[in-house]
């Protein structure tokens, strides 16, 4: 087992002194992102054991989310782990430019159509990629995820008709291989109203300019070690058909802000960390307290 190395943490502190962002929501959270090298990417394979080399700190679990606020029809009350927990983390790779997500989850009623959301504002710029008022429809179209992608992932085994659907745009070509690709598994029958735990690993690229013509129109982002991008990743949960009276169906989150899905001052922070060249990435497990101390000497 081996620590995240030295000159990484003290990279973070260089980027902490000379270049800290604006705090997103919450303001007093920073998440890690794993860098993978380009000699080590994983196999989309569904088998997500080549994540373990990833620190427990990386992984965002169901003890460090909060219910999202948007519908009044939402759990209330804390997460109960028994009826849904989860993990989730994220990777890039400055070479290929893709963010590499893994997700497990465990969810005792599996009702089908539950997805997970996620948000990311590559160049960290903060504002809206929503329509504007007083925009003219084609307008309105080009503002639409341009400056930050959201998209829902769904990995029920065919369950939902499209794995990953970025529901702003009217475009789809972003579903292209060339941009997207998963592997899942599910130990259990989506649907099903029974038990199951799903395991999922996939990566997406983003633009720093989205035009949903076509990928020739869009600009993609070049992601690089000490950047800050910001994140929102929502995990579905529904115990139960929707229905308007209907106290059963909950999204779980970093920070419960609903503006999050239009607006990228409402993102968390999450900070792309250089690649740890004394990890062996033919070993699959590091130290566990590396990221909580890169953390606190960036936050300071």
């Amino acid at each position: 087992m081996k620590k995240l190395s030295s000159l990484l943490l003290a990279g973070a502190l260089v980027f902490s002194l000379s270049g800290t962002a604006t705090a997103h929501d919450p303001p007093d959270f920073l998440g890690a992102v794993w860098a993978w090298p380009e000699n080590a990417l994983p196999v989309l394979d569904g088998d997500l054991g080549e994540w373990d080399i990833l620190p427990p700190e990386f992984f965002i679990t169901e003890v460090d989310v909060v219910q999202s606020d948007e519908r009044p029809w939402n759990y209330v009350g804390d997460l109960d782990p028994s009826s849904l927990s989860f993990r989730w983390a994220l990777a890039y790779n400055d070479e290929t430019d893709r963010i590499y997500y893994v997700f497990e989850k465990y969810d005792d009623i599996h009702i089908g159509g539950e997805t997970i959301e996620g948000v990311i504002d590559a160049d960290h710029s903060g504002g809206t990629f929503w329509s504007i008022e007083g925009m003219t429809d084609e307008e309105a179209q080009r503002q639409k995820g341009r400056h930050a992608q959201t998209h829902h992932w769904a990995f029920d085994e065919g369950f939902s008709e499209n794995w990953t659907w970025f529901w702003m745009t009217q475009g789809d070509w972003y579903r292209d291989p060339e941009w997207s690709q998963q592997a899942h598994r599910v130990d259990g029958t989506p649907g099903s109203n029974q038990e199951a735990r799903t395991y999922a690993e996939w990566w997406q690229l983003y633009w720093d300019d989205y035009n949903w013509t076509s990928a020739e129109e869009s600009i993609l982002h070049d992601f690089e070690a000490d950047q800050i991008i910001g994140v929102s990743v929502q995990v579905h949960d529904g115990d139960a058909e929707f229905t308007d009276d209907c106290n059963c169906w909950g999204r779980w989150t970093i920070g419960p802000n609903v503006e999050s899905f239009g607006d990228a001052d409402f993102l968390a922070d999450f900070l792309l960390l250089p690649i740890d060249e004394t990890v062996d990435f033919e070993d699959t497990a590091v130290e566990e307290d590396s990221w909580g101390r890169i953390k606190a000497s960036v936050s300071r």
